[in-house]
């Protein structure tokens, strides 16, 4: 059992007897399948602690711990492959997200103590926000999330357009600075939210920005990917494609949506399938009961799962927290104009 990439395909079939090894004090993702029936599931003990995980004919993936040493597998009984996968693939594990909220200080403590995105919006304003950003991060050794959200023709003309809307000379200028603001930093940046799931844009220029913060292999570039209420997986693959997600990391998910985890990482696991690449979720606004089709300031919206770097999923880089909980949709639903702090919003979310 060796230490593979994830996204390597090496592993050792038709394993009947217990299998172990000492990890290093690593985190280990074991991906496994069975050609019978595991029902029973297999036993694993990690630095000495024993379990029983199911095993189905299918692969699946469980993350058996932060930093093991020993890890033994038993079968028991059942025939089964097994892939091991490192953290190689997961650069942010053990460091946390930087504190960028910036909701007012009478926030709910649910929401102002939990850290979300830096939402990059005016290309005049761009290069302060980030540079404010890492001085922080750097401080703190965390991990610092952007969101690049300042294309032309940005939301159709809708709540969230901007008076400020650059050309486009003007907006990839700006992604070139981002670029180089971010060089040598373990960033992530999240793209243009809802730019390939609407009717409107540039698909070129968004490509054009996917490429460029492609260049900084330290920047991890996700394309916003909307939601699985929003288009299907076959659709939004092409879209993605049209896009530039070949040159990022991955996509990005359920951005300013309400979408419970489950839905949207069964959704982003298919998306995977697909395209080959990681995703992430943002899951400040998940945590309620949302009918489908309600995107503005839903009265059964609330706070999701706090953000981490520690998921479930081979593919699911993070859980973040991309929105701002608290802030407007828009001017629906009894809030004000999109963007702006609504403290009885906010206590709403975390009630």
């Amino acid at each position: 059992m060796k230490d593979v990439d994830a996204s390597g395909g090496s592993y050792q079939s038709g394993i009947s007897t217990p299998v172990g090894e000492n990890w290093g004090g690593r985190r280990l993702w074991v991906r496994w399948r069975s050609d019978g029936s595991c029902d029973a599931g297999v036993r694993v003990t990690t630095d000495g602690r024993t379990s029983s995980r199911r095993v189905g004919p299918k692969w699946s993936n469980q993350v058996l711990g932060d930093s093991v040493r020993d890890v033994t597998i038993d079968p028991a009984g059942c025939t089964i492959d097994i892939d091991h996968l490192s953290s190689s693939s997961r650069p942010f594990i053990g460091k946390r997200l930087t504190p960028t909220t910036s909701a007012p200080s009478n926030a709910p403590t649910a929401i102002s103590d939990e850290p979300t995105a830096v939402w990059l919006t005016n290309p005049a304003t761009a290069t302060g926000a980030v540079s404010s950003t890492l001085s922080r991060a750097s401080a703190t050794a965390t991990v610092p999330v952007f969101v690049l959200y300042m294309r032309p023709q940005r939301d159709c003309g809708g709540y969230s357009s901007s008076n400020t809307a650059s050309g486009r000379d003007q907006y990839l200028g700006a992604v070139t600075r981002l670029s180089k603001q971010l060089a040598a930093v373990q960033s992530i940046v999240v793209v243009e939210p809802d730019a390939a799931a609407q009717d409107c844009g540039d698909p070129a220029l968004v490509a054009e920005a996917v490429r460029i913060l492609g260049r900084n292999s330290s920047v991890r570039t996700y394309l916003d990917a909307g939601h699985p209420g929003w288009r299907s997986v076959d659709d939004m693959v092409g879209r993605l494609r049209d896009y530039g997600v070949a040159d990022a990391d991955g996509v990005a998910l359920n951005v300013s949506n309400f979408v419970p985890l489950g839905q949207v990482r069964a959704y982003g696991e298919e998306l995977s399938d697909q395209l080959d690449k990681d995703f992430v979720v943002d899951t400040s606004r998940s945590g309620g009961d949302v009918p489908k089709g309600e995107w503005c300031n839903p009265s059964g919206a609330r706070l999701g799962p706090e953000p981490t770097f520690n998921t479930a999923s081979e593919r699911l880089v993070a859980e973040l927290w991309v929105k701002q909980p608290g802030e407007s949709d828009g001017t629906c639903n009894g809030g004000p104009s999109a963007g702006t702090w609504w403290p009885s919003g906010a206590e709403r979310l975390a009630s």
